[in-house]
């Protein structure tokens, strides 16, 4: 990957950076406050995103070493390692979401479930308006530097706009009266 796209595939990784962990914090305030464990769980979801962020950069980073004795065609393959760690980074933590959300289902103890406040469900549509543009934007960076990490991060984006939908929804039947939701 020539520098000045490396360079813009590191800016475009710091800004979406700085959004998650900006907002995975607002998330968490808006579901302790909201007291919506659906929210909560999409803040830890926003908060391993800042993780994931790293390892692309890292990535990125390192394929732009020259070949060295070890590495005699160059480091350009650790992009694609990145994209890698990336997507099981992405599939332990929706299956420990999807875990806890079918164990709560199960446990039978819908009395106690609270109905979160507006403020959860004003993070929820925030969440997938930013999450949304977080993947126009970066997946716009990745076309233009063709980097296969930068793509799976800009899917990673949209898996997360399209987890808070059903945050969204889980919020929405809650304060409809479906607590289980």
């Amino acid at each position: 990957m020539p520098n000045e796209n490396v360079n813009t595939a590191i800016r475009v990784s710091t800004i979406t950076l700085i959004i998650n962990l900006i907002l995975s914090l607002f998330k968490f305030a808006a579901g302790y406050i909201g007291k919506s464990s659906a929210m909560l769980s999409d803040a830890v979801h926003s908060a391993s995103d800042v993780l994931s962020t790293i390892i692309v950069m890292a990535g990125i980073k390192i394929s732009e070493k020259r070949p060295d004795r070890e590495h005699p065609y160059g480091h350009e393959r650790m992009e694609c390692v990145a994209s890698i760690i990336l997507a099981a980074a992405l599939a332990v933590t929706g299956a420990g979401i999807g875990y806890s959300g079918i164990n709560k289902i199960y446990s039978g103890q819908y009395n106690t479930l609270s109905v979160p406040g507006r403020i959860a469900l004003t993070a929820a549509v925030l969440s997938i308006v930013i999450k949304e543009w977080m993947y126009w934007f970066t997946r716009g960076a990745a076309k233009h530097t063709n980097s296969d990490a930068l793509m799976a991060d800009a899917w990673h984006h949209r898996s997360d706009a399209l987890s808070s939908v059903g945050s969204l929804i889980g919020i929405l039947g809650a304060r409809l009266g479906y607590a289980i939701l």
